[in-house]
């Protein structure tokens, strides 16, 4: 089968390497019919996570067709339409027993490659993965569409552990695809007033289409005194998107007492906050990571209309032209908002 291997650093080689072969007894093989770009990817290409160490075949937004199936499946059969979790868990310890398969102790990423493992993502023909990660998906929902349920995920998991009170008045921080994706997830949950901030224009027009009441740039005026104006009680949730010190920290002292803060970014590695306002105004700082169980609320979500992908689905492009592709990714391309590859061309 064909492959985009990361062989180095900012190097992509497109070759022939074996069809993965069905090891156990629960596993399919999937052909990957369509696969998303992760922004993760896009960093991880350069070095710069520590997450993608050559060799590795990256992605882990994907749909596509079964065409074998392990001698235990009973779920699944030959051509079935599916798309999978892009983390791969255990099923049996504490945390999968809960339903917080995203905490799983023996959690592994696919397309990631670290000091602690290394699993094969979907920049490829075929994909091995067992069937307690499938998922079905109706003929209605392209394969395109399919391909950014896990992404959509990741914004409904982090509105869903943010306990969204009705009317809510929200800011998101960070208008990218899962910015995007969060303010879809607040319409649909009831919150009250969206506010959104970036500093591309680009970016916080899409978050309008998507739904936000208020839009501003960060960079063109001042976010915190026109949020006051918005707010001038304060927020009940901040999204940080971003991940970055000096946004949380804003974020956190534009939250009402009794606000959250909701961890969605991953720039910085460490953040300090005020502990006295946090204590005395009982505010409270909630991590959020990838998605847990919520893929079949998702699909549903998507399958009825009621999330617009359309913006996303906009570069739909053969897997053997990826390399131009993340080179436009990575320089912010204006109004390259998402990018799947067609690893069948």
């Amino acid at each position: 089968m064909r492959a985009l291997v990361l062989e180095d650093y900012d190097k992509f080689v497109f070759r022939d390497i074996p069809i993965p072969k069905i090891a156990n007894q629960d596993e399919v093989l999937i052909k990957v019919k369509a696969v998303s770009v992760c922004g993760s990817d896009v960093h991880g290409m350069s070095g710069a996570t520590g997450r993608r160490l050559p060799p590795i075949i990256m992605g882990h937004e994907a749909s596509g067709q079964i065409v074998q199936v392990g001698d235990g499946v009973k779920k699944f059969s030959i051509g079935d339409r599916v798309v999978f979790n892009s983390t791969l868990f255990c099923g049996h310890c504490d945390y999968c027993q809960h339903g917080m398969v995203n905490l799983c102790d023996e959690r592994k990423v696919f397309g990631v490659s670290c000091e602690e493992y290394k699993i094969d993502g979907a920049y490829a023909e075929y994909i091995v993965v067992p069937e307690r990660i499938v998922y079905s998906i109706p003929d209605r929902v392209s394969y395109e569409k399919a391909a950014l349920i896990e992404p959509f995920s990741v914004g409904f998991h982090a509105v869903r552990v943010a306990e969204l009170g009705l009317a809510d008045t929200v800011l998101v921080y960070g208008s990218g695809t899962i910015g995007s994706f969060i303010i879809q997830s607040l319409k649909i949950k009831g919150a009250g007033k969206i506010i959104a901030t970036d500093i591309d224009d680009d970016k916080l027009a899409l978050a309008e289409e998507m739904g936000a009441d208020y839009v501003i740039n960060s960079k063109k005026t001042d976010a915190e005194s026109e949020i006051k104006k918005i707010a001038p009680k304060g927020l009940d949730i901040v999204f940080d998107v971003v991940g970055k010190a000096s946004v949380a920290r804003q974020g956190l002292e534009m939250l009402k007492k009794g606000g959250r803060m909701v961890m969605v970014g991953l720039m910085d590695k460490e953040i300090a906050f005020p502990v006295q306002r946090i204590t005395s105004w009982q505010l409270r700082i909630q991590g959020t990571y990838i998605s847990s169980d919520e893929y079949p609320a998702c699909i549903e979500l998507i399958s009825s209309g009621r999330v617009n992908l359309d913006p996303f689905i906009k570069h739909f492009v053969p897997l053997s032209e990826a390399p131009s592709w993340f080179n436009r990714l990575r320089e912010a391309e204006k109004g390259l908002h998402k990018v799947i590859f067609n690893p069948e061309k």
